[in-house]
């Protein structure tokens, strides 16, 4: 497979220069990266993105939408466009977004129209920037694949679409049996993916090496295939020892011939 990236949160390294040295070291073609990682060093990694041939697959804006005020939910609003700008700065125009998190002093009946608003402006944002964004399932809000499917369908944007995370659904509470199921409705709208494999659900989850867990990863990847994706296999992986388990990810992914 080609196409494969890795997610830069999840490494041990402190220093963003070991990171890509790293990922130069084991043949990846693409990171996702954080806001908040890169922002006061874009110079640096403009000449690092230079000299490794290494290209940003997206940039996670790191918002949340839950917010107690009209006047908060508008500036993680203006969070992703700061994002995007850096983004598109990088030679990337597509960010990661989350929908948000709960809050003891929110009502959670406000939840999911905090989430569409806050989608519905950012796409307004995204739009008129020239930048994508892929909604994560990630949490507790947006795992639910219908209500995913829902803002997708209400907002209706090519530039919104998911960023598929093959494990989060399982996370959530999914049992693995319904993990296709929903792979194949989501499928039409991914524009990127977190290829990541574990175990259990919330407190119970173990992340795993791709392969060696309970998520159909494989299917997963010919489910994508087969509704014409072609962006970027990013692995994120969350167990022990991070540099020697993401070389056996990538390994199972550059070894697959799907």
């Amino acid at each position: 497979m080609e196409n494969i990236g890795v997610i830069f949160y999840n490494f041990s390294f402190e220093q963003i220069d070991q990171f890509f040295n790293w990922c130069v070291e084991n043949n990846v073609e693409y990171v996702e990266i954080r806001k908040s990682a890169i922002e006061d060093k874009i110079d640096r990694v403009e000449k690092i993105l230079a000299k490794t041939g290494i290209r940003i697959s997206q940039v996670t804006a790191e918002n949340d939408f839950i917010q107690k005020t009209k006047h908060d939910l508008l500036e993680h609003v203006k969070k992703i466009e700061i994002a995007g700008n850096i983004a598109k700065n990088l030679g990337c125009n597509q960010l990661r977004i989350d929908g948000g998190w709960p809050k003891q002093d929110i009502d959670e009946k406000y939840y999911r129209t905090m989430v569409l608003e806050g989608i519905e402006r950012a796409v307004e944002v995204a739009e008129k920037n020239g930048f994508h964004l892929a909604l994560d399932n990630h949490g507790v809000i947006t795992n639910d694949y219908q209500f995913q499917i829902e803002i997708f369908e209400k907002i209706k944007s090519q530039y919104l679409g998911a960023n598929l995370d093959t494990m989060n659904y399982r996370w959530f509470g999914y049992p693995v049996e319904q993990l296709i199921e929903i792979y194949k409705a989501i499928a039409p709208y991914v524009k990127h993916t977190h290829i990541k494999d574990g175990t259990g659900t919330r407190q119970n989850y173990t992340g795993k090496v791709l392969g060696e867990g309970e998520i159909p990863v494989i299917e997963a990847i010919r489910i994508l295939k087969e509704n014409n994706y072609c962006g970027v296999w990013c692995i994120e992986y969350e167990g022990k020892d991070k540099e020697i388990g993401y070389k056996k990810c990538i390994e199972f992914l550059k070894n697959l011939n799907i």
